[in-house]
């Protein structure tokens, strides 16, 4: 388990249409949430967020906002715990989906990926730290709560973790 900085958001669901849009102002829960990533950023100034916590329904939310596919499903199960255990719960994800006929999302574009490859996708900017926000599914959550973290480095403890993940190309 990773120590990490966080802050918690809220939202209120029922402002929320079934296209993941605010009623109110047309504004997407996409949106809202790079909004959540700029206020972390403004309150840890050296810090951007790297891990998206939120309940079941908030994926749901997440994923119709960002007008995903029906079989697209968003987050990673916690299986550790209230936080991402780098190393296990990829793994534990990656077998426990090996069946399912939904492919998951594991990450989205942070808000502050603001350059594009040849190709429309986002670039990571390694030298700021700068990387794709990781969707954990934390089910203790209720609904109208996010939590953006990043985690701390320990002294000497970093090390560095790699994960097999299958590479997916749709046709």
């Amino acid at each position: 388990m990773e120590k990490e900085i966080s802050e918690v958001y809220y939202y209120k669901p029922d402002e929320y249409n079934e296209k993941g849009m605010r009623k109110s102002d047309g504004m997407t829960f996409r949106d809202v949430v790079k909004e959540f990533e700029r206020d972390f950023h403004d309150i840890h100034t050296a810090e951007y967020a790297m891990n998206l916590y939120g309940n079941s329904f908030t994926m749901r939310l997440l994923a119709k906002s960002c007008d995903a596919a029906p079989f697209l499903v968003y987050g990673m199960d916690l299986t550790q715990g209230e936080s991402f255990d780098a190393k296990m719960d990829p793994y534990i994800n990656h077998e426990m989906n090996q069946s399912c006929s939904y492919i998951f999302v594991y990450g989205i574009d942070s808000a502050f990926m603001t350059d594009f490859d040849e190709y429309g996708y986002p670039i990571i900017d390694e030298d700021k730290d700068i990387y794709p926000l990781t969707l954990l599914v934390d089910s203790t959550m209720r609904d109208g709560v996010v939590r953006l973290a990043v985690p701390t480095l320990d002294g000497d403890n970093e090390e560095d973790v790699f994960v097999d993940v299958p590479k997916f190309e749709f046709a």
